[in-house]
């Protein structure tokens, strides 16, 4: 009887490692993800607003438990208004009206709201995904300042230690939902 060869197998060999795959598929990826990250931009409108009314706003930025409004645009719902306010939470709902906002009537349960917490300039804008831009685009304008000049808000300067009057509400308004779909 023969013996069997036995095979020498040396596990400390050395062997190369062809990185030219992953070097041409990161060739192809980098120039894709330069030009998909111009189509994502978070964009800040700057307005300018009466000094007074920024440093109200700074004032309550720096409260421990500020009063916040938020709306919450759904398409078949209407606007959902939430005033949280030491920890407790308002709930007025806006339905739709004939398959549309109803900008009138949210414009004067927001001039209630901004009387009843004159400090508040800052709101959160929560709009559902099939919600229209150009509906998103005027419920702000119905948030920024009151259509009826007539209808003045009392804001507090420091600098002359008195209560003066503007006819903005809330125009520091802030997406909460910017990264979701």
């Amino acid at each position: 009887m023969r013996r069997a060869k036995k095979i020498h197998i040396d596990h400390n060999s050395e062997f190369e490692l062809d990185l030219a795959p992953l070097l041409a598929v990161m060739v192809k990826l980098v120039p894709v993800l330069l030009v998909s990250s111009a189509f994502v931009q978070m964009m800040v409108i700057e307005s300018e607003l009466p000094q007074v009314v920024s440093e109200a706003i700074q004032r309550e930025e720096q409260k421990e438990k500020p009063t916040t409004v938020a709306l919450e645009l759904t398409a078949k719902d209407g606007i959902q208004i939430i005033v949280t306010e030491k920890g407790k939470e308002n709930v007025d709902t806006v339905p739709l009206k004939n398959g549309a906002f109803d900008y009138p009537v949210l414009h004067q349960k927001l001039i209630a709201i901004k009387k009843a917490h004159p400090e508040v300039f800052k709101l959160e804008l929560n709009p559902d995904g099939k919600v229209p831009y150009d509906e998103v685009v005027k419920v702000m304008d119905e948030v920024r300042q009151s259509r009826d000049n007539s209808i003045k808000f009392p804001v507090f300067d420091t600098k002359q230690g008195k209560n003066v009057e503007t006819n903005y509400m809330f125009p520091e308004i802030v997406f909460t939902n910017m990264m979701e779909g």
